[in-house]
């Protein structure tokens, strides 16, 4: 299982496996945390929730601190792998791992220093106050061995074997589902949940180093191949894309910080809740984007810039495709999916679910913009991106919350982000010489026109059920199961109609398929285009 035999096959197909692959992984994850997350909340209550999503945020922020390093992997490891340079290779993964184990002692050394402070300041209870620091003393460690264990993983994707990881998470969350019951149900807590989730995590880090040996027989760790300017190549090209990480943290993160210290911890929790659907819903629509990053890296590689941009216009049709319809769909049945899975009582996190899906959704459309500026090294767009969504961020959140309360974080959340992808769509349509109004006409003006009427009527059957059903989570589920139906046949009816696909894209979608991916994507194809080459 070496580097040639993935090498042979056609890009497209390493692409639709990898997606494949990538969306197995989710799904399950998906389910799992749907299963976990209210056994977790009935077994410690609201409050040590919240502690658990804050402490998840603050190692975040610690991750920060790594100058970007390690979003430079996977584009370098499947630039070098495309040009068959195992030096090269060699050199990205022993500069990274002996990063990461330096890094690993500077964070140590700085949580020792800001930890208690920073518990003051967010107002943690003192009767959770030594629990919680437990947490996350436990947390940050696991996170400092997963980072030198996350080289592994970077060489599976650059190298676009995502299969490989996505089986390993899966197998190891069958573990860690068991330990996180038996933990909970035998009292053990905060503190059982955190020792659980570093033995399966530890586990899961060895068998990927294990597998990453596997694929690339050529790995070798020796200080032969720490190389000074491999070390400046990498930074030069994460530090930009640390900005866009900063942002997103803020984005994802900081609205609990602020509801921590200007309300409760317990509101966290609710807000944890909302956003965690919307974070679902992200990670599933952009799932073909991480198989993307090494495919476009490797297209910049032969220095294919027409084939790349012919991906970045195809990549964003699909993502349309998917993301406005869904998002909209969220928006309208959010009350519904949220007593499904929490049942009642959980109002507050739906409005987050409905406030987040507005900002959310535009970012997620923006999506292949991230992709094609890290192929093609120009990571200042997305650097000057993150900057804008940082900066209008932070004031708006604490301005709208003081005039809003609660939901006034996820509104200057979502205006930072519609700010943000609009900026950064300009910047990158200037870099390849492409028109503004690109995506200004159909089939995406009709998906968006569709997409709301259908969701108006979705949410106009919620709200005409509302005091008709009883607030249980079957009878809740009977209406999400009509809102559905009713949603996707009137947008499955919308595409049979304008035929978004042009004979490129079927090619593309069923090659090395079956006869019956293509019976079935067939319909959605304008008749007007002929067979082209998908060569």
């Amino acid at each position: 299982m070496g580097m040639t035999n993935e090498a042979e096959q056609p890009l497209s197909q390493k692409v639709i496996k990898n997606t494949f692959y990538n969306f197995i992984g989710k799904i399950w994850g998906i389910l799992v945390g749907l299963f976990l997350t209210p056994f977790i909340i009935h077994h410690i209550g609201i409050e040590r929730y919240g502690v658990w999503a804050i402490v998840g945020v603050i190692t975040g922020y610690f991750g920060l601190l790594d100058l970007g390093i390690g979003s430079s992997f996977i584009k370098y490891i499947a630039e070098f792998h495309t040009k068959k340079d195992t030096e090269k290779i060699n050199q990205v993964i022993n500069c990274g791992i002996t990063f990461y184990s330096i890094f690993a002692f500077a964070v140590m050394a700085l949580a020792c220093l800001f930890i208690n402070p920073i518990f003051r300041i967010l107002k943690i209870p003192a009767q959770l106050y030594s629990e919680s620091l437990f947490v996350f003393w436990v947390s940050l460690t696991i996170f400092c061995v997963s980072s030198i264990f996350s080289i592994s993983i970077a060489i599976q994707n650059g190298l676009q074997r995502m299969d490989i990881c996505n089986k390993i998470a899966l197998i190891t969350s069958i573990p860690n589902v068991a330990g996180t019951i038996f933990v909970l149900t035998h009292g053990y807590g905060l503190r059982g949940l955190i020792i659980n989730n570093g033995i399966i995590l530890i586990a899961g880090g060895l068998i990927n180093v294990s597998m990453a040996y596997k694929i690339l027989p050529e790995l070798s760790l020796s200080c032969r191949f720490l190389s000074k300017k491999m070390f400046g190549t990498l930074f030069g090209y994460g530090a930009k894309l640390q900005v866009a990480r900063i942002s997103s943290a803020i984005s994802m993160q900081i609205d609990k910080l602020l509801i921590t210290y200007f309300l409760s911890l317990s509101l966290v929790t609710f807000f944890q809740l909302g956003f965690s659907v919307i974070q679902q819903a992200i990670s599933v629509v952009l799932l073909f984007l991480s198989a993307l990053i090494p495919a476009f890296s490797e297209i910049d590689a032969q220095g294919a810039r027409d084939k790349l941009i012919d991906g970045y216009i195809r990549g964003t049709k699909y993502l349309a495709l998917i993301t406005i319809p869904f998002f909209i769909f969220i928006m309208a049945a959010a009350h519904q999916i949220m007593s499904i899975w929490m049942g009642p009582g959980y109002d507050r996190s739906a409005w987050v679910i409905q406030i987040l899906a507005i900002g959310w959704g535009t970012a997620v459309i923006s999506g292949m913009r991230s992709v094609v500026v890290q192929a093609i090294a120009k990571t200042e767009i997305e650097m000057k991106a993150g900057l804008i969504a940082a900066v209008f961020n932070i004031p708006l959140s604490i301005i709208l919350i003081t005039k809003f309360g609660f939901l006034g974080v996820a509104i200057g959340t979502s205006i930072s982000l519609i700010a943000s992808a609009a900026y950064g769509f300009a910047k990158l349509h200037q870099e390849l010489g492409l028109p503004l109004g690109l995506f200004n006409k159909k089939p995406f003006t009709y998906i968006f026109v569709v997409s709301i009427g259908a969701g108006l009527l979705v949410w106009c059957l919620t709200a005409a059920s509302h005091g008709l059903i009883k607030p249980d989570r079957i009878s809740n589920l009977a209406v999400f199961t009509i809102q559905a139906s009713l949603f996707s046949g009137i947008y499955l009816g919308l595409l049979l109609r304008i035929k978004p696909l042009d004979s490129r894209d079927l090619m593309i979608l069923i090659k090395n398929d079956t006869r019956f991916a293509q019976r079935f994507l067939d319909p959605f194809r304008s008749p007007n285009q002929q067979i082209a080459d998908a060569s």
